[in-house]
């Protein structure tokens, strides 16, 4: 079975409203997974440029994460991280999808933490994909792994 990350974008009704709703899902072999959380618009279309470098650097992933402060470990409730896997160009994808309501002691309840491997073509076409979805031109953009 492919892996599929996906992301969806709900612009507020407000025009002056910089915030959305990121629709965020991973399907695999092993997790799946369905979350999102209130994001700017322009933060988004920023991580989908992001994902036109080549090539990626070990020391710097690329990251897009979102969720309470201090924006970090257990307060993010998405996070997609895309790293080099080997020297032949595959790539590895890290995402973790959080319950953004259900929150018991501050650790949430619900999540998933999955990880696979992609190619640069695939994230090239994922970065247009995020270009068309922030453009209101599609209702889904998604990064095809394996």
């Amino acid at each position: 079975m492919n892996t599929r990350l996906s992301f969806s974008y709900q612009f507020s009704r407000d025009p002056n409203d910089d915030f959305g709703w990121l629709g965020v899902k991973v399907i695999g072999e092993k997790f799946s997974g369905e979350g999102g959380f209130w994001v700017q618009w322009q933060d988004v279309k920023e991580f989908g440029e992001q994902l036109t470098t080549y090539p990626i650097s070990p020391e710097a992933p690329l990251k897009a994460a979102w969720g309470y402060e201090p924006w970090e470990g257990d307060a993010l409730v998405v996070s997609v991280e895309v790293a080099p896997a080997d020297k032949r160009g595959n790539l590895s994808v890290q995402v973790w999808l959080r319950d953004n309501l259900e929150m018991g002691e501050g650790v949430p309840q619900n999540c998933v933490r999955t990880t696979f491997k992609t190619n640069y073509p695939e994230l090239e076409a994922f970065s247009q994909a995020i270009a068309r979805l922030m453009d209101g031109k599609v209702e889904e953009a998604s990064l095809a792994g394996q």
